[in-house]
């Protein structure tokens, strides 16, 4: 049974709405995974880098995937892996991040993986884009709607670079 999953692209290096691109592209190909929606593209700061980092595009993906969620993990790494990727887990720039923020109601702490992404709820990036696709969304440990964690001057902070929602792509 496939599992509804959310994916938040991330890029500040080089062509960064190229690299989105050619993420989303990758991401129509991993075996068991359908794509549903997609957010807007999404202008920010990049938080906790040097004042010179350049600013981040940022989208999220809802697909259905129908493995496990350490199968997607290690899609999502030799995704970035060929876009480019390198110091993983360093707050560098970097040409594509892929994190999964949620993956069916399942709460996933282990050393490779934790699901839900442990900064969702401290992140307007993610909150924002993944609201745009499914604002009733419930955080599944809070059981809350995330949008109740979203502060409005964060979510202004938030600018919109490419206004579309594709669903059922």
């Amino acid at each position: 049974m496939a599992e509804t999953v959310y994916i938040l692209l991330g890029s500040n290096l080089g062509d960064r709405e190229r690299n989105m691109e050619k993420a989303v592209e990758q991401l129509s190909a991993i075996p068991g995974l359908e794509m549903v929606a997609a957010s807007s593209i999404y202008l920010t700061e990049a938080e906790g880098m040097d004042d010179d980092a350049p600013a981040f595009l940022n989208q999220v993906i809802k697909a259905d995937y129908d493995y496990l969620p350490n199968e997607l993990l290690g899609a999502l790494e030799l995704i970035e892996k060929r876009l480019g990727r390198i110091g993983k887990g360093l707050m560098q720039p970097r040409t594509i991040d892929l994190d999964i923020l949620l993956f069916g109601d399942q709460i996933i702490e282990t050393e490779q993986l934790s699901v839900p992404h442990r900064e969702l709820l401290n992140r307007a990036f993610a909150m924002v884009p993944l609201l745009q696709i499914d604002p009733d969304i419930v955080h599944p440990v809070t059981k809350r709607p995330v949008a109740e964690f979203l502060e409005e001057n964060e979510a202004q902070s938030v600018l919109m670079f490419k206004d579309y929602v594709a669903r059922h792509i």
